[in-house]
Formats: C-alpha cells, sequence, structure tokens
C-alpha cells in the first residue's frame, strides 16, 4: 500500500471536535510517536487514520470520520489548496505535531483569538519524519488554565477549539507559571501536520 503525498499544511486542531473542544474529547490516534526536533526538544507525533466526507469551500470547513464513526471539522487554512483535490470517502493518514509554546508576551492590540502573526515552513524542521508541514503562530488569547507541574498552557485557538501545549523552553515555562486564567496575552506557537491519501 502506497501513500500519496498532499503537500498539506493545516492547524494542529485539525482532528478538534466540531462542537466546542470543551464539551467532545479528542478521538484517540492510531500511534503515538516521540521525536527529537532541533531547537524544540522533545515533540509527540500522533498519527490518526480517517476519511474524507465533505468540505465548504467558502467556510474551508472539512469534515473527518474515523474509523470509530466519529466525525470532526477541520478549518482549512489557504496553504491547503484547493479543497475539490479531495473525494469522498478517501481514506487519509493524517499525522499531527501538537506543536509547544515558544513565546508567552503582552497583548498590546488584537482581539481574543485574533492572529496576529503567522509564518510558514514548507521544509519542516530537523529531527521531523519527512512531509511535515509547519507553522509558527502568534495570537491573542485568553488562558484557560495552566499546569505548572506538567509545563503546560490551555488557550483556545484561531479556529476556538482549545489547545494544551507544552513550554517549548525554561524561559517560557517561567513566564507560563506567572499566568492567571481569564487574562488575554500574545502566544506564539508552533504546529504542524503531515496529510497522506491512501491508495
Amino acid at each position: 500500500m502506497t501513500l500519496r503525498k498532499l503537500h498539506l499544511v493545516a492547524i494542529a486542531a485539525c482532528l478538534a471536535a466540531a462542537a466546542p473542544a470543551s464539551a467532545q474529547s479528542v478521538p484517540k490516534p492510531a500511534s503515538v510517536e516521540v521525536v527529537t526536533v532541533a531547537g524544540l526538544g522533545s515533540a509527540t507525533i500522533l498519527t490518526y487514520k480517517a476519511q474524507f466526507v465533505s468540505a465548504d469551500p467558502a467556510t474551508r470547513r472539512v469534515v473527518l470520520e474515523v474509523p470509530s464513526g466519529e466525525r470532526w471539522a477541520v478549518i482549512a487554512p489557504p496553504l491547503v489548496g484547493d479543497l475539490s483535490s479531495f473525494r469522498v470517502g478517501q481514506n487519509l493518514v493524517i499525522r499531527k505535531l501538537p506543536g509547544v509554546v515558544t513565546a508567552i508576551g503582552k497583548v498590546g492590540k488584537g482581539q481574543p483569538t485574533e492572529v496576529l502573526n503567522e509564518v510558514v515552513v514548507n521544509e519542516g524542521l530537523p529531527g521531523l519524519p519527512e512531509g511535515f508541514g509547519l507553522r509558527e503562530v502568534s495570537i491573542a488569547a485568553p488562558v484557560v488554565s495552566v499546569d505548572p507541574a506538567a509545563g503546560t498552557v490551555s488557550f483556545p485557538g484561531p479556529d476556538g477549539y482549545l489547545r494544551t501545549l507544552k513550554a517549548a523552553n525554561a524561559t517560557v515555562l517561567v513566564d507560563l507559571q506567572a499566568l492567571q486564567p481569564g487574562t488575554t496575552v500574545k502566544f506564539t506557537y508552533v504546529e504542524g501536520l503531515a496529510i497522506n491519501a491512501v491508495q
């Protein structure tokens, strides 16, 4: 069985529930792999298997169905390209890098969940398996929760779905521990995705 690379880059919440994240659980991945990424340290890659169900070109909302029958919405960014390249019933292998927070700062201008900046790295980073697309996002977002012991912070992403990400380094970890739930701050984080169609 061969895989055809679709050259897609999308948000880390590609398998976030179509309903609000706080009300739904994330689907169980088919496999989990921990890799070392230069400059980021350890990163967990989640692999899912899903079928393409539908797409709305106007909103770029794509619906996927996992083997259990559960369905999730994908808000595909422009870099995914023409959504008509997908076929109904097409089997996909999705590898997701949930990402890490690389900086925390003051918001300045910007409304909650507003993307302040986005940089796409098409070539990936050293240490990632081949075929990944990555993006660095800066967003003004409210703090939902902080776990200093785990070094994680939860906040809504640009798609409205909750992200729980680790601090990328000691500096970010110190900044993270000073956060208070309900406060809106500027998060900068890196996330990635690889999607392959099964022939």
